[in-house]
């Protein structure tokens, strides 16, 4: 297996778990705050529906990997049609699922996928910031550990 192939296998599954998580949080907090609290009854179908989110919901993200490096406008453009891609994709597994039946409600769907999609988007930038931290900083002690040996 190519190394592109797996680093793109790794970026969905990793998308998987924080869409799934960022969904079942603001579904139990949308719950909790205007449906009665936490008496709320949970479906036993609820975990497999949430998987299901957030595996229809991680696939768009393949949109982000480039065969070059990506102009800022590019990746713009692309930032634009993921968003709409999954708001797509989770109103048609809503509608399908009959989490809405009225326009209002689908716009209330809608603005819950708007706020996963910036909650996925600050963890996933967080979690690269992260990443690219740590990287500069072990890159940066292995060149001082060469810097040393040639003295």
């Amino acid at each position: 297996m190519s190394e592109n192939l797996k680093s793109m296998f790794r970026m969905v599954i990793m998308q998987f778990f924080i869409i799934t998580v960022c969904a079942m949080f603001v579904i139990a907090a949308a719950n909790t705050l205007f449906t009665g609290g936490m008496n709320y009854p949970i479906d036993a179908t609820f975990p497999w529906v949430m998987m299901l989110t957030g595996l229809l919901g991680s696939l768009p993200s393949l949109l982000f990997f480039f065969r070059n490096e990506p102009t800022k406008k590019q990746f713009y453009i692309r930032v634009v049609i993921h968003f709409f891609a999954i708001e797509a994709v989770m109103l048609i597994e809503g509608r399908i699922l009959g989490w809405y039946s009225t326009i209002e409600n689908m716009l209330i769907i809608a603005a819950m996928v708007f706020i996963v999609y910036t909650l996925v988007w600050v963890f996933s930038y967080i979690s690269e910031k992260t990443l690219a931290v740590n990287i500069n900083k072990a890159l940066q002690n292995y060149n001082n550990g060469e810097d040393d040996s040639e003295e």
